[in-house]
């Protein structure tokens, strides 16, 4: 076995989690091509952690390196909420070039196939992510750097995963030398309904001087789907620019709701879980109350169940909702951004061409109005009206549970005195 130490990278115990698992994700790949065990991996990460060189409230829970692509991943517990972030390591050339080679070849793929969610590149990924799942792990969260983050944001998406937080980012697809064969129009395809489904928040952050998207932006032929910020900070590529303070604040600043809504269904969960508890006691002293339970005591604790996990259910699903809404309002907003932008950027390739052409250019292309911005805001809208009539559904059936206990209760009054006087 290897005696391969994983590399302080300027990571304190306090910093933000998304960052610091892209961060970290190089450095857990260079140990597991140097056969690192996972739980050798685990216990350098907690001594990392005890020098405050890595954020305590994260826990390492598992890994993969796979030789044939090179490409890896690296799963965190975060203590906060309770769910998993999981990143991915970019190009990477601390293995040797043969490694790094192979990392360079997904570049050519970004470019000429246009790498779909089912290719055989990402079985790997997509393995240790359903191995995730089996071992009841929510994964809450993806992230990584440059191609880790192109990586991520098609894993995150194709696996439902409800946030994605990437940085300086390679494209998902670039069509500048891509040829239409039958493959690569259906790996596109594949890529646009990947898209089209995904309702969850993706964000990309990019350092101002990021050579890899200055060049991948040219010509507006780099398909970039999610919320992108640009950090007026002077910095190139490298994953360690985003770690200073200024970085730092200006990452918590643009993911507050990510953290925000974790929590505050963590908070529902525990209620929740203390509620059932609070049922289980009751249970105990009515069963000490002699013999076993009366029928009206069964009613009464199986319906008094139903409507504290209708309750919770509801309420997680308030939080969701309300989140949601906010992210389709600013999603529509993008959307109507985006077409303004093709437009422009399609007027400013040839001054000699009229405004249809453009147009006609620009549907040639796949990068229609409808495709752009009609279909996404009416699926936004729809979304959003199938959450809220869930929502009715849910609220009508908790009038139903609590009509059906106030009638238990004023039925059995001996139940009614052991309920009031617990």
């Amino acid at each position: 076995m290897s005696n391969y130490e994983i590399q302080d990278k300027g990571l304190g115990k306090n910093s933000e989690a998304t960052s610091a698992v892209s961060t970290i994700s190089y450095e857990v790949e260079n140990a597991l091509v140097h056969d690192v065990s996972s739980k050798k991996i685990s216990k350098q990460i907690e001594n990392l952690q005890k020098k405050d060189k890595f954020p305590s409230n994260l826990t390492y829970v598992d890994s993969f390196y796979d030789p044939k692509t090179s490409s890896s991943g690296a799963a965190f517990l975060d203590n906060n909420t309770g769910k998993v972030i999981v990143g991915f390591a970019g190009t990477n050339w601390d293995n040797g070039k043969l490694e790094g080679l192979k990392d360079v070849g997904q570049w050519g793929n970004i470019a000429t196939t246009a790498n779909s969610p089912t290719s055989s590149y990402f079985n790997a990924s997509n393995d240790f992510m359903n191995g995730l799942k089996s071992k009841g792990y929510e994964v809450d969260t993806v992230t990584g750097h440059s191609l880790g983050g192109r990586n991520g944001a098609i894993i995150g998406m194709s696996h439902g995963v409800p946030n994605i937080v990437l940085y300086n980012a390679a494209p998902l697809m670039n069509s500048l030398l891509r040829i239409p064969t039958p493959n690569n129009i259906a790996n596109v395809n594949e890529l646009k309904n990947m898209i089209k489904l995904y309702d969850g928040n993706l964000i990309y952050f990019v350092s101002e001087k990021d050579p890899l998207n200055l060049a991948a932006g040219i010509g507006n032929t780099s398909l970039y789907p999610g919320k992108i910020y640009v950090m007026k900070n002077g910095k190139a590529h490298d994953v360690t620019g985003f770690l200073t303070k200024k970085e730092q604040e200006f990452i918590r600043e643009h993911t507050p709701d990510i953290n925000k809504v974790a929590l505050a269904v963590k908070k529902v969960h525990d209620n929740t879980s203390k509620k059932l508890n609070d049922l289980v006691n009751l249970r105990l002293k009515l069963l000490k109350s002699g013999g076993g339970l009366s029928a009206s005591e069964e009613i009464y604790l199986d319906a008094s169940e139903a409507l504290i996990l209708t309750q919770g259910m509801n309420e997680t699903l308030q939080i969701e909702i309300s989140d949601i809404k906010k992210m389709y309002k600013e999603a529509g907003n993008d959307a109507d951004e985006l077409w303004t932008d093709t437009l422009k950027t399609g007027d400013s390739v040839g001054t000699t061409l009229s405004q249809g052409e453009v147009l006609g250019a620009l549907n040639a292309g796949g990068s229609t109005e409808t495709f752009i911005r009609t279909e996404p805001k009416q699926e936004y809208e729809q979304k959003v009206s199938e959450l809220s009539s869930l929502q009715q559904e849910y609220q009508e059936f908790i009038g139903q549970i609590k009509t059906a206990i106030s009638q238990q209760l004023e039925t059995d009054q001996k139940l009614a005195q052991q309920i009031g006087g617990r």
